[in-house]
């Protein structure tokens, strides 16, 4: 290694500690003969360490990437990037030649030492996501099953895998006229990125859930490339809309699976502040849509002023771990002209050494399958021994304990109105037996299992477990559930107040009501606000609000739903009359959508005075949800046709009835009323992340899972 790569790390170990040739020959042998053997190979390095000195330098906990099994790695491996261009998810199940090629990737990285393989997923959006309307209506038919067929060879070759959700070419000029529209709308307007975040990502983010073999979630590759157009006019997108969709897809991840990891890959160092928590959440206003470590490139095209390899991490000021996502798989060699050249960095072999001792949390070559025509990217054949050094250096922060170990994950969840109790809980071993127990909170029924299995009994059972499991357990509130908290005001905690700048208005709680008082009138209703979030509601049920109320000057406000942070949009609402005397005020409000956690506004702006609140309460009317329950038989069959599907009952339904389309989480996609005493029905229109066809006539309710349909 030249010892230019040290000038600025003085506490490095010299050239002359690394091992002679002959010596590393010896090491590596060794190394390829005992690697699958974890516990041989820390006896066969701590053997070595004897011998071989200052190869391993305990670096502080912010220089690796924290799992969310609390196992703490230097990410060290390689991108595949794609099998098939922007076509290894959509529609199309994965080939067994794409699954062969991926396998041997993930066991040569293995195998060399490595733990992390890099895939880019959607790309350019020509095959996913799918879109109707302009708008993203879901992810292709085959991405689910082909991401986690990615992570079951993943497990078999004991390796982590960091799927790369969108990149810079979303807005290549050379994408047809329809796809770019359709591109450029998901990403630079609200309805567009709500529709990607609800339509497209919830529903793959939940399926493939906290998989111990998923790295986490990377936003974008380059994204820089849309504002400085790579391939596409400068200024596409702006570098405020791209900070914008980083935080509002992180935001989502991290709700939809709090402990699972999110990352995004900046073109360089030059740019990855872009993404610092604070410049994230000013552009997207979800603070919860942060980084959990932060990812940069280098090239020469980046300028040696912006290479790692001659700065330690701490040089640029970053506050969460780094990994170096993407740098040339060759040596540097200046006789050659190319913008992928490395230009201040020496061999390639020692590089991967050099970021884990000089503090960084990873590096991943680019890449596996060699670039053709680019002599710096030569791939797997001239990089894995850089992985090698760099696992014969520091063993301890790249091996993977735990997973693909024989052991497998149970992940569940449980809806709001309950609790899951888990027997055993944690890893469980190949063939062992887990027992899940729904527990329904007061007010609340358990309505089902989603997930990787359905069922209405409280009691799951799951026998010889032999694969990962992602379950949610799913309630309802009753009849007369009060679904508001707090409402008697008696603590303020779960009310929030909202006054727009330039309004002078404040809110008290004392003596059990809320008193808010305004000093200077807003035409905009929903610019003065009290509301509470966490509310859930179901489209097209009606709920009645219950409130007493009074006002210093008789006047009317306006109450409703929104969806809440980051889209808000509004889900449906009503109005009511507040006279100076204080009267008990009941609304019906029909929700237009569905959300396990709305939030419910009482929008006060239109008029100045105090006005008090007090005794909230939103309850379901009459028993519009009636629990599924097992029947002795079914009465209902189900049967796939184009774009839909057909229902038939074996007897005439007794009472009128209402057919709903639910996901797995319970919500309602779509519903149809039908007539008393039908037998059949077509249903032509399907709702995004259909699971569930659920048939509601007088006290019969049946269910039927998607999945299980002919």
């Amino acid at each position: 290694m030249d010892s230019h790569l040290y000038s600025n790390l003085k506490s490095m170990p010299a050239h002359s500690h690394f091992p002679s040739g002959r010596r590393l020959k010896n090491l590596e042998r060794l190394f390829l003969e005992r690697r699958k053997e974890s516990e041989l190979i820390k006896t066969l390095f701590a053997l070595a360490s004897l011998t071989i000195t200052s190869t391993s330098l305990a670096m502080p906990a912010g220089s690796r990437v924290t799992l969310p099994s609390g196992k703490k790695v230097f990410v060290s491996g390689m991108n595949l990037a794609w099998i098939s261009y922007a076509a290894d998810v959509g529609n199309t199940p994965l080939p067994a030649s794409s699954l062969s090629r991926i396998g041997a990737a993930m066991k040569a990285v293995h195998d060399s030492g490595g733990n992390t393989l890099r895939i880019w997923l959607s790309t350019n959006g020509t095959n996913d996501p799918i879109y109707a309307n302009g708008t993203v209506w879901g992810p292709g038919s085959s991405t689910i099953a082909n991401i986690q067929a990615m992570l079951q060879l993943a497990k078999a070759n004991k390796i982590l895998v960091l799927p790369v959700l969108l990149t810079h070419n979303w807005v290549d000029k050379s994408l047809s006229p329809s796809i770019l529209a359709n591109n450029k709308t998901m990403l630079t307007t609200d309805s567009g990125l709500s529709a990607y975040t609800k339509n497209y990502l919830t529903p793959v983010v939940s399926a493939i859930g906290n998989d111990p073999n998923l790295l986490g979630w990377e936003v974008f590759n380059e994204p820089e490339g849309m504002v400085d157009g790579w391939s596409s006019p400068a200024g596409t997108i702006s570098k405020a809309q791209v900070q914008k969709a980083v935080n509002r897809i992180a935001g989502t991840i991290h709700r939809l699976v709090p402990k699972v990891l999110v990352s995004n890959g900046a073109a360089s160092l030059s740019t990855v502040n872009w993404y610092t928590d604070a410049n994230l959440v000013a552009a997207g206003g979800d603070t919860g849509g942060v980084l959990d470590f932060y990812m940069a490139h280098y090239y020469g095209w980046n300028g040696t002023g912006n290479s790692p390899f001659t700065k330690s991490s701490a040089t640029w000021n970053l506050d969460k771990p780094l990994v170096i996502g993407e740098y040339a798989s060759s040596d540097w060699s200046p006789s050659t002209a190319s913008s992928s050249k490395l230009q201040d960095a020496g061999k390639v072999d020692t590089l991967m050494t050099y970021l884990d001792q000089a503090g960084y949390a990873g590096g991943l070559g680019w890449q596996y399958q060699s670039d053709v025509g680019d002599p710096w990217m030569k791939g797997f054949s001239t990089f894995g021994h850089s992985l090698r050094q760099a696992f014969l250096a520091d063993s301890n922060s790249i091996l993977l304990d735990g997973t693909g170990n024989g052991t497998f994950s149970v992940s569940v969840g449980a809806g709001a109105g309950g609790t899951v109790q888990s027997n055993p809980v944690g890893r469980i071993d190949s063939g062992k037996t887990v027992i899940l127990k729904a527990i329904a909170t007061a007010g609340y029924a358990f309505t089902g299992w989603t997930g990787d299995t359905t069922g209405i009994d409280t009691v799951l059972k799951i026998a010889s477990v032999t694969k990962d499991w992602t379950i949610l357990a799913n309630f309802k509130p009753n009849s007369g559930t009060n679904l508001v908290k707090d409402g008697d005001f008696t603590a303020s905690t779960s009310w929030g107040f909202y006054a727009a700048v330039g309004n002078v208005a404040t809110s008290v709680y004392a003596g059990g009501k809320a008193s808010i008082q305004i000093g200077q009138q807003d035409d905009t209703t929903y610019h003065i606000q009290l509301s509470q979030s966490g509310v859930p509601i179901d489209s097209g049920v009606t709920y009645i609000l219950q409130f007493e109320a009074s006002a210093t000057v008789a006047r009317s406000i306006a109450m409703g739903f929104s969806s809440g942070a980051p889209d808000w949009k509004y889900l449906g609402g009503g109005s009511a009359q507040i006279g100076t005397a204080t009267k008990t005020i009941a609304v019906e409000l029909v929700p237009t959508g569905s959300s396990p956690a709305a939030v419910l506004q009482f929008n006060l702006g239109g008029a100045t005075g105090t006005l008090a609140l007090d005794n909230v309460s939103l309850v379901k009317k009459g028993g519009v949800w009636v629990r599924p329950r097992k029947e002795s038989s079914s009465k209902l069959s189900l049967r796939r046709v184009a774009n839909g599907f057909v229902w038939t009952r074996s007897t005439p339904l007794p009472g009128e009835g209402a057919l709903r389309l639910l996901d797995s989480q319970g919500r309602v996609l779509g519903q149809s009323k039908l007539a008393k005493g039908a037998l059949t029905g077509i249903v032509s229109s399907l709702g995004v992340g259909l699971r569930f066809v659920v048939l509601q006539s007088g006290d019969e309710s049946e269910v039927v899972a998607w999945a299980n349909l002919p």
